[in-house]
């Protein structure tokens, strides 16, 4: 047996240290790397299952090729060569006949291993194709706190025990970050106080003190109210306001617009429990505010994390130990960008995210005929996955670079199975955390997959910029870390085990420093309302992720039986509809065929259903989602989406209206 050490680059904040037990070429088993200072030599429980997606059956391991249209037309094998020579011709095709714009690279974060940079380093040395702008995860808070701090960057997690107070804003752990809750638990066992805020009684609510249940989507409204509180009792810390902020007096001016009974009726928390938490804030510091990624869901998502900042500034919770309001941290902070060969990009155009399916039907001079999918799955991910899905419909070719059949799959004409992090070389810079990990390669390739810097090598070498993409991973990693190495931390060091990074702060702006434009922590002044409800639509749909499955990287023999939600008592009444009850959820985009669990830990007027179903199994919670955008930063405002329950129709034949166009 071989023992190896790597880092799963899978999407999520952990970035787990991870020894993989090799015996005959074959994983048989992973376990915790013990040296990991954050993950200290465990894994959640989707890792330890990773081996079963790694030698599943149903897992792609040779290129694919369609004959016939999509979604009708049969797969047939092919060999490497053949679908090498097929996608470079399509690809020197468009760029003949309209232009590289023609052409769109759709990449998402399948992995956040260093080496998926190269990938827009190809497109780049070809002129420059379409591409997305904004995000489908955190595209709102990183706008907010930079407006507020120029930058967003959160405390490193080593830092929660310096602190008293803990607020769990829109935070699960217990489902995507468990390697905080060993933190928590010391902070109270140490006598600090954890409290959760949100509108739904996650499994984290077992690791805190207390809960605070707002509405959904109305944190802004506590955050003012608690504001307001603080300020009419004194609390505030004055000599921080004088000397580190910028733009007091017009969030003084935004706050006297709100008495805080309205405040309180809005966000649905009584006066004397907003009174009681925003003196512990202020009073029994240091207190760390640690978002998650629910609040970025909205269209006023942006100003929600403004908001809730300035309870930070208004405390002087920043840059101290223990404080602070954090959410992530800027991965690319730590790689020499250069190597993406950016200025090679002569033609640049972008389609915002949360709006791919429209922006590619309506996408003109040249419309996008041609597109190249790594590291996603926009068809089930993205909002309004049917327009989505219709727009994917029109195009006249696809290449999908994954490991499985998805949603996205229905709609490729061209199938180029990719390794995993188990079987690649790779660096590993985690946006939850601040060590640095190795990614060695475990074991061969299974089958005839191969690593995403190979096929783009291969096609880079068809095309006429071979030598341009040419270089082992190691030698491209080695210059990816150039600004690492320059402060002492070498490839063969993070290879050979987790490295702390030696230039991110355990404590962020501790020199009072802000990259903004007054230099100062930044207030927010005034903040969009959200449009009114439709009283058609009398709910808010929540999507959450799953303990089960990350996204949508299942298995269909994970797959559960049918899609489920999970709605308070009264809503689920009002409805008329029974626990374990199938019924219509009915959005004015789409409708899903689901299975109703009623649940009091819920808060009032929501649906609540895990993302990442598949559509063809009958999932799919975007098949519901509109495709609208926050305020700034181009984040997919999910949770904007109202819907309404409806009993299944009990005519014969009758059957819901959830169908791929």
């Amino acid at each position: 047996m071989t023992r190896i050490y790597t880092s799963c680059t899978l999407d999520c904040p952990d970035g787990c240290g991870i020894v993989a037990e090799v015996v005959d070429g074959r994983i048989t088993r992973l376990e915790g790397h013990a040296e990991h200072e954050f993950t200290r030599g465990y894994l959640c429980a989707k890792t330890y299952r990773f081996p079963n997606r790694l030698y599943s059956a149903e897992r792609i391991l040779h290129p694919m090729k369609r004959e016939g249209g999509t979604l009708a037309g049969a797969w047939t094998r092919i060999g490497w060569e053949e679908a090498l020579d097929l996608a470079a011709a399509r690809i020197r095709e468009r760029l003949e006949a309209e232009g590289p714009l023609s052409i769109m690279h759709y990449q998402r974060t399948g992995s956040w291993g260093a080496s998926k940079k190269l990938n827009h380093r190809f497109w780049n040395l070809l002129g420059g194709v379409t591409t997305p702008s904004g995000s489908l995860c955190s595209g709102a808070s990183r706008a907010g706190q930079t407006m507020d701090f120029g930058t967003r960057n959160g405390h490193d997690p080593m830092d929660l025990l310096n602190s008293r107070l803990v607020l769990l804003w829109g935070r699960n752990p217990m489902a995507t970050n468990l390697h905080l809750v060993p933190l928590l638990k010391q902070l109270r066992a140490d006598g600090g106080r954890v409290v959760l805020i949100d509108p739904v009684r996650s499994e984290s609510a077992t690791v805190c003190d207390e809960h605070i249940q707002p509405r959904v989507a109305a944190d802004a409204e506590l955050a003012m109210a608690m504001a307001k509180v603080i300020l009419e009792e004194g609390l505030q810390d004055q000599d921080f306001l004088d000397s580190h902020t910028h733009g007091l007096a017009g969030f003084l001016a935004m706050l006297e617009g709100h008495s805080l009974p309205a405040l309180s009726a809005a966000c649905g928390i009584a006066e004397e429990d907003i009174r009681r938490l925003a003196r512990a804030y202020a009073t029994q510091g240091p207190a760390a505010i640690l978002f998650g990624w629910g609040l970025n869901k909205y269209r006023h998502s942006a100003e929600i994390f403004r908001c809730v900042d300035a309870l930070a500034a208004l405390t002087g919770q920043i840059g101290i130990p223990g404080g602070g309001a954090s959410h992530g941290f800027n991965t690319q902070r730590l790689f020499d960008k250069s190597v993406e060969a950016a200025d090679r990009a002569t033609h640049r155009r972008s389609i915002p995210e949360p709006m791919l399916g429209r922006g590619l039907l309506e996408a003109q001079d040249p419309p996008v005929r041609m597109m190249f999918v790594t590291g996603g799955n926009p068809i089930n991910q993205s909002p309004n996955s049917l327009l989505v899905a219709e727009a994917f419909r029109r195009l006249d070719f696809t290449v999908l670079v994954d490991a499985f059949m998805t949603d996205t799959a229905d709609y490729a004409h061209l199938f180029l199975p990719t390794t995993t992090f188990l079987e690649e070389e790779d660096v590993l810079v985690s946006w939850g955390h601040n060590i640095v990990g190795g990614v060695n390669q475990a074991i061969p390739p299974v089958g005839e997959a191969r690593s995403d810097l190979w096929i783009f090598q291969q096609l880079a070498g068809r095309l006429g910029i071979g030598a341009e993409m040419a270089g082992t991973p190691r030698e491209w990693l080695e210059r990816l870390m150039a600004p690492l190495a320059r402060h002492g931390v070498t490839l063969d060091q993070v290879m050979a085990g987790p490295v702390r990074c030696p230039i991110a702060p355990m404590v962020p702006f501790a020199d009072r420093k802000f990259p903004t434009a007054s230099g100062r922590f930044e207030f927010i002044t005034a903040m969009a309302r959200p449009p009114a409800g439709n009283p058609d639509y009398p709910l808010t749909f929540v999507t959450n992720f799953s303990k089960r499955w990350l996204l949508s990287q299942m298995t269909q023999d994970e797959h559960p039986a049918s899609a489920t939600v999970r709605v308070d008592p009264a809503s689920a009444a009002e409805a008329g509809i029974a626990d374990g009850q199938h019924a219509l959820l009915r959005s004015a985009v789409g409708t899903l065929e689901v299975e109703v669990k009623i649940d009091h830990r819920i808060g009032p007027g929501i649906v609540l259903m895990p993302v990442g179903t598949w559509i063809k199994r009958g999932g799919g919670a975007n098949v519901l989602t509109e495709d609208v955008m926050s305020n700034f930063g181009q984040m997919a405002a999910y949770g904007d989406t109202r819907v309404r329950l409806e009993p299944l129709p009990t005519l014969a034949g009758a059957a819901p209206e959830q169908a791929m166009a």
